[in-house]
């Protein structure tokens, strides 16, 4: 499953974040690295950003880049 494929409120386990090395690095800087655990606080419609919290920080990503974090 994939971070964009979650439902508001879902947790999961970030397995592993595929795209290019920038996108990856851009990523990790904001704290989505393997293993830690993540929850889907919002979906915007139309493919729109989502909004995330992971550890104590609350995140909004693209959903494009969302969709290259697997997620167990």
């Amino acid at each position: 499953m994939t971070l964009n494929n979650m439902k508001p409120g879902e947790v999961g386990t970030i397995e592993s974040i595929n795209g290019d090395h920038h996108l990856q690095t851009r990523l990790v800087e904001l704290g989505l690295l393997s293993g830690i655990e993540i929850r889907l606080i919002k979906r915007t419609p139309f493919k729109g950003p989502v909004e995330i919290k992971v550890r104590e920080s609350y995140l909004s990503i693209r959903w494009d880049d969302a969709k290259m974090v697997d997620i167990k």
